[in-house]
């Protein structure tokens, strides 16, 4: 399996056996480990060498551009952390992201993969069109 989701399994595999799931034969896993790291590596080198304070956005994005500023403050970086190692578990707990289950599952005509991506779009048109308009 390609992505990140399975990588996540895999580097979770080498810290803890107590979880089934975590307990498989992962010898033939260990490109994962390189994988990650090397998108973590690219988000790092991106950041470091070519991080801009600056928000373009147009006039009509304004409130957008003041909540971007705060949001994404170096003081947030614990929340993103743990945010990312939450994402990644749920990620890997459901059998793939949502991009895995789109992009390859539909590929491969799998079943479950159609009626997740499914699912995927209506959630995604529900909390667009009756939750959203009512929280901003």
């Amino acid at each position: 399996q390609f992505g990140i989701s399975s990588s996540y399994r895999y580097l979770w595999s080498q810290v803890t056996k107590k979880p089934a799931y975590f307990n498989y034969k992962h010898t033939a896993d260990r490109w994962q480990f390189y994988f990650g790291l090397g998108l973590i590596l690219a988000g790092c080198s991106t950041y470091f060498f070519n991080y801009s304070d600056q928000v373009n956005v147009s006039a009509d994005s304004l409130t957008y551009a003041k909540q971007a500023s705060t949001i994404y403050s170096d003081t947030h970086i614990l929340y993103f952390l743990f945010a990312g190692v939450l994402i990644g578990f749920g990620a890997r707990y459901g059998n793939g992201c949502t991009a895995g289950h789109c992009i390859m599952g539909v590929s491969q005509l799998s079943v479950a993969s159609i009626i997740a991506t499914v699912f995927f779009f209506i959630g995604g048109l529900i909390v667009s069109y009756l939750v959203i308009p009512y929280i901003l």
